[in-house]
Order: structure tokens, then sequence, then C-alpha cells
């Protein structure tokens, strides 16, 4: 079977060429496995990014809801009825408290 130097050759040549394109594909499935890890790497970093954005905008819209709510016409309206009762309370209390002054320094009316 290998007596013809013909077969030897394109035997050989056969064999070299598939060796050849085995060290270029093993050659090419290391350099695409490299991009895929480097690849992997940046999509996480991004996936982080992301998820930190997110939780920044969370914040503000949480952030900005609540100032809308405080700003808002009924919660302001509310706010400033407490306020007047409160300055009602005070301005008796000072009256109040005149009297009782009064009373103490002598002049009872």
């Amino acid at each position: 079977m290998f007596d013809d130097p013909r077969m030897l050759i394109s035997l050989g040549t056969t064999v070299a060429t598939l060796a050849g394109a085995f060290a270029v594909v093993r050659f090419e499935v290391k350099n695409i496995t490299s991009i895929l890890r480097d690849l992997e790497s940046r999509l996480r970093d991004m996936d982080k990014i992301s998820d930190s954005q997110e939780v920044a905008i969370q914040n503000l819209t949480q952030r900005a809801d609540v100032t809308s709510s405080m700003l808002a016409p009924k919660e302001r309206e509310q706010r400033a009825r407490e306020v007047a009762t409160i300055k009602s309370e005070l301005a008796t209390a000072i009256r109040d408290l005149e009297v009782l002054k009064k009373m103490h320094n002598g002049e009872h009316k």
C-alpha cells in the first residue's frame, strides 16, 4: 500500500495540511476565548454601572416625589392652617402671661 512514493507524498501533505489547519483552529479558538472573556468582563462592568445608575435614579425619583408631596397645595394649606393655629395659641398664651405678670406685680384686676 505504501510502496508508491506519490502515495506517501500525498499522505504526508494531507497530514501536514491537517496539522496546520488544526494549529490555526486551535489558535483561533484561544483568540476567540480571550475575546469572549474580555467581552464578559466589560459586560459585567457595564452591568454594575447600570445597576448603580438605576439605584441613583430611584433615589432621585423618591426624593422628587417627597418634595413634590411636601409642596403640594393640599399639604401647604394644611401647614398654613397649623401655623395659624400655633400663632393664635401663642398670642393667647402671651396675653395670659401678661395677666399673670400684672397679678404678680400687685395689679390685681
